[in-house]
């Protein structure tokens, strides 16, 4: 009898050791980080963190890293607490036979993935003269990693381009081809359509077409390019009026904010999440600027965090953009208490093996994504933050920082893959 029971004792306490011995603890994370080369050659900050809140491991935690595209948790929690339900698409007022519409920088017109005809709908079956307030340019650098910003986004502002049967260009919107021109002073290794550095005109080179050649283009965009373009969509004149926006407009609403957010948040689309703080700024004040929308997110959100964010954009292609991996984790934190929904926050990012800039990096587990994060890329930096959750059913948020690598961004890419399918195969 005495031998069943200790048998029984040693057998249960197998269990806890076993048990154990599998928690996911300090020690164990440490080890996965000196054991690995690669992480051994650059700037590294990483934390995880369990349910409770708990810091299982940190490294550089208070340190500042580039965080290119993980920029986009702040401005995607920014555009929570601001914008409501559904994105005002514009703000109008009907004077006399006349329909004045002042864009609010929604950036789902048109947008080949968006699927926004409401507003289509209105304007083109509206019984008014319809004007475009002619506003202000908006201050910005014009960048090859996203489309110009602007008031009132048509197709994205940007523009599909292949070649046809006969050697010829053919342009969706067709209206872009009105500013294609043959430039026999253009020197290029390869058949390309760059923009002019003045002006709204697209350039090629004199050489023929190549047979598969099929791009996307970003355009030069004002005010006068946006009524030329509603102009042509619509099939009726729109004019352009220098009027102040009224106290109280009308708003009319495109699609659920929820649906713009997947679509920035998923493939990483620079454009936007930069024109989703514009839609911010418009909501706080009268005026469409970046900077504006920044500093509110400053003062009314981000300013207890420990570390104050160096925030410069909404995208994160700066390289002036300097977060704490601590900051990161607490972001993750208040959009986790701010959505109250863990399904409809995976929805919002992409999902390891299944969707958006995650869905070539990871396998899935039986078919079952098991990491949901938002990932950041520019040269010579890489990074991850979101959650993982194990086999045996545990949950964690993680922020995985690499700045200041010189070998490939695959390599890093692979190598932060193997720690977290590790953390979730093992504990």
């Amino acid at each position: 009898m005495k031998n069943h029971i200790l048998l029984l004792i040693i057998l249960i306490f197998s269990q806890i050791s076993v048990s154990y011995g599998q928690r996911l603890n300090e020690r164990r994370v440490r080890k996965m980080f000196e054991n690995s080369a690669i992480m051994q050659e650059h700037f590294v900050g990483f934390m995880i963190q369990d349910e409770s809140g708990k810091i299982i491991y940190q490294q550089n935690q208070d340190r500042h890293f580039v965080p290119a595209s993980n920029t986009k948790l702040l401005t995607l929690y920014t555009a929570l607490n601001v914008l409501g339900d559904s994105i005002p698409a514009l703000k109008y007022e009907i004077s006399g036979d006349s329909l004045i519409i002042w864009g609010t920088g929604d950036p789902s017109f048109l947008h080949p993935k968006l699927g926004n005809r409401r507003v289509y709908d209105f304007l083109a079956n509206s019984p008014y003269d319809i004007y475009l307030s002619d506003e202000l340019p908006l201050r910005f650098e014009p960048s090859y990693w996203r489309s110009d910003l602007s008031h009132f986004p048509m197709y994205g502002n940007s523009a599909n381009v292949q070649r046809t049967e006969t050697g010829s260009l053919l342009v969706s919107p067709q209206a872009i081809s009105n500013f294609l021109r043959q430039d026999s002073t253009l020197n290029l290794n390869r058949f390309n359509i760059v923009r002019s550095k003045i002006g709204t005109e697209l350039l090629y080179p004199v050489i023929p077409v190549p047979d598969d050649f099929k791009d996307r283009i970003l355009y030069p965009v004002d005010m006068q390019v946006t009524r030329f373009l509603l102009q042509d969509t619509l099939k009726k004149e729109v004019g352009l009026i220098l009027k102040p926006k009224p106290t109280n407009p009308n708003i009319l609403y495109s699609i659920p904010s929820d649906s713009l957010y997947k679509h920035m948040m998923l493939p990483s689309d620079n454009f936007l999440a930069e024109q989703i703080l514009l839609l911010v700024s418009g909501i706080i004040g009268d005026t469409l600027e970046m900077e504006k929308a920044i500093e509110y997110g400053l003062e009314n959100h981000y300013n207890k965090l420990k570390n104050i964010p160096v925030w410069e954009d909404g995208s994160g292609l700066s390289r002036f953009n300097l977060f704490t991996p601590r900051t990161v984790l607490e972001v993750l934190n208040m959009l986790e208490r701010k959505v109250n929904d863990q399904e409809r926050l995976k929805m919002m990012l992409p999902a390891g093996g299944v969707s958006g800039t995650l869905r070539n990096a990871y396998k899935t587990d039986k078919d079952k994504p098991f990491v949901w994060a938002k990932t950041g890329s520019l040269r010579y930096m890489h990074l991850q933050s979101g959650w993982v959750e194990t086999r045996k059913g545990k949950s964690y948020r993680y922020v995985f920082m690499n700045n200041n690598f010189v070998r490939p961004t695959s390599e890093v890419r692979v190598e932060m893959v193997r720690i977290m399918t590790e953390i979730h195969e093992k504990y």
